[in-house]
């Protein structure tokens, strides 16, 4: 997950390898734990050796030296940030109960205890800064796993970040040359609706156009697809003079069939990302007062300072957590206080959003971190962040050469 090539060996006391794969767990265990953490914070300090120089030197501005990610898996998922050039090592960790209770103290032959001296000797032999959180789960063999999967991805992304690199830009401009083809189309009818959806992952995302009879369907997936930067064009009719289920539900499965189809095998595709979108009066919350913020207006003033500031109190905030794992599930927290959001009622965003991510195979965990002033603006911060998310995790990285994100090396399996 973090495209490095990283070998660990133990060594017992007479200097003999253990054998890999191969259980040797005993009284050493913690002992064990520590020396591969120091062992992998002192390589991880000697490979990021230059990208912190360059920030002592302001060559790299300080705040690409910090990063954040957070990795799900079904029912679990962990949050890493870090500051790779920070002044004094310094680990914040809370990933337990690993499990519902006072949780499990044995992953197979593994100790839960272990992992946070293995961490702390990590963050003390490298000189980083590193907070590492469960946010959701009782499984603890996925607290754990996304707990590493989450570092991996952040310190990539932050290292990337370092050294001026940006996958999603890039595989946008990969887009323009001539790849295979990730495009796909369906269509479907029944008593209940009709519908045609085409999909194109590397198309342009302005030439979209949905039409589906429910307003606000059509808003949520013109949002998502511009957000993405896909082209997605719909076309839908359904009983709506029944309500607004049939169609919305058959729309969603039909997108998230034919996303599935495009991604194929997933081949060289970044597969995971996390997005957090900010909604106020319908419109991102960065782009408020948008002129001056980019230096091309004047000094705002206090009274102008202050509306902005009570914008972002009243605004909707979303986060999405997206793994292209082909492992359907989808932990919604959205919370709407009204039965409708336009036409639409609430419920149905729930489900657009389940069918969207069981059909498409995608692990997703939708976060409310604020409701705003309307259910509007939550739907529209939901949907935002949604494809942002999925922008990240179909974007193309060539230095994977083709492969498959996963340690398993598939994930049709």
């Amino acid at each position: 997950h973090c495209q490095l090539g990283v070998a660990v060996m133990v060594t017992n006391g007479d200097g003999v390898a253990c054998e890999p794969c191969k259980d040797a767990s005993g009284t050493d265990d913690a002992a064990v734990a520590a020396a591969a953490g120091a062992a992998l914070g002192q390589a991880l300090r000697a490979l990021l050796a230059p990208g912190v120089a360059a920030v002592a030197s302001g060559a790299v501005q300080m705040h690409a030296a910090r990063g954040g990610f957070s990795a799900p898996l079904d029912e679990a998922y962990s949050t890493c940030r870090l500051d790779l050039a920070s002044a004094s090592p310094t680990l914040t960790f809370a990933l337990a109960p690993y499990g519902p209770g006072a949780g499990r103290a044995h992953i197979g032959k593994y100790q839960t205890q272990l992992t946070e001296p293995f961490w702390r000797a990590l963050v003390l032999a490298s000189g980083i800064e590193l907070d590492l959180r469960k946010c959701r789960g009782d499984n603890a063999h996925h607290i754990v796993e996304a707990t590493f999967k989450s570092f991996a991805r952040c310190l990539r992304a932050t290292m990337d970040q370092m050294e001026g690199v940006d996958v999603v830009a890039s595989s946008s401009l990969m887009a323009t040359r001539a790849i295979p083809a990730r495009a796909a189309s369906k269509a479907r009818s029944t008593k209940e609706t009709t519908i045609d959806v085409v999909l194109d992952l590397d198309g342009a995302a302005n030439s979209s156009a949905v039409s589906t009879g429910i307003d606000m369907l059509d808003e949520l997936l013109a949002v998502i697809a511009a957000e993405a930067g896909i082209k997605l064009n719909v076309g839908a009719r359904g009983d709506l003079w029944i309500d607004d289920h049939h169609t919305t539900e058959d729309v969603a499965i039909t997108v998230g069939q034919v996303l599935a189809e495009a991604l194929g095998d997933k081949a060289g595709c970044n597969r995971m990302g996390r997005a957090v979108a900010t909604v106020a009066g319908g419109e991102d919350v960065d782009d408020v007062g948008g002129e001056a913020a980019s230096g091309s207006g004047a000094a705002k003033s206090r009274d102008e300072a202050a509306g902005e500031t009570a914008t972002v109190a009243a605004a909707a905030t979303v986060e999405v957590v997206m793994d292209l794992s082909n492992r359907p599930y989808l932990a919604n927290g959205l919370q709407f206080r009204g039965e409708f959001v336009g036409d639409m009622s609430a419920e149905m965003i729930d489900h657009m959003f389940m069918s969207i991510a069981t059909n498409g195979q995608m692990t997703v965990h939708i976060v409310e971190h604020s409701k705003g002033a309307n259910d509007a603006d939550l739907a529209a911060a939901a949907a935002r962040a949604f494809g942002r998310c999925l922008r990240q995790c179909i974007a193309v990285d060539p230095r994977r050469a083709g492969a498959v994100a996963s340690s398993k090396g598939t994930l049709s399996v």
